[in-house]
């Protein structure tokens, strides 16, 4: 059964190895994919810099696609993050700087049971739909909470807002964006 390991820089990587999630990788640790898989990894600039037309494209076989997640959604300073996935022969290389819950999920499920027949399209296949998923449920959330100060400012009983009703309306805004 295939399973998680870390590769440190500068060991060897497995041959059937087929998901190399770089986390925080710096420029020397983000060798070792180069080597073996003959992939250019994109620095943290160049996934925050890309045109939004850009996001999409191949370079020397490899299949790149960059795309911006969200972050720390369930607290009081949620952020976007770059992260990009790169398709190679039937590996998949992610690139992330920040920790997305979906990696967390996918990550976790694929501990505890991944198929024999496991490849890097079938892993970005799970983390696409994780993270459709999660805006999915960020969405909702975001929505219910649109529909409780809406309420609460419509009611024909509605009183000036307070301190605690403009924070709520700050903060509602700010992730909203």
């Amino acid at each position: 059964m295939p399973r998680a390991h870390p590769v440190e820089a500068g060991n060897e990587v497995p041959d059937n190895a087929i998901w190399f999630d770089l986390r925080h990788p710096e420029p020397a640790g983000g060798q070792s994919p180069r080597r073996h898989l003959g992939i250019a990894v994109p620095t943290r600039e160049e996934m925050q810099e890309i045109e939004v037309t850009s996001r999409l494209y191949v370079e020397n076989g490899a299949r790149y696609m960059t795309a911006t997640l969200m972050c720390q959604s369930d607290t009081d300073m949620p952020k976007t993050t770059p992260v990009t996935f790169i398709l190679s022969g039937h590996r998949l290389v992610t690139v992330r700087y920040d920790e997305p819950r979906p990696f967390m999920i996918v990550g976790n499920k694929l501990a505890r049971m991944c198929p024999a027949n496991a490849n890097g399209e079938s892993v970005m296949m799970d983390l696409l739909d994780a993270i459709i998923d999660r805006a999915a449920d960020i969405l909702e959330r975001i929505s219910s909470e649109v529909d409780q100060v809406s309420t609460t400012f419509s009611s024909p009983r509605a009183r000036p807002p307070t301190a605690a009703t403009r924070t709520f309306s700050r903060r509602l805004g700010a992730r909203a964006t």
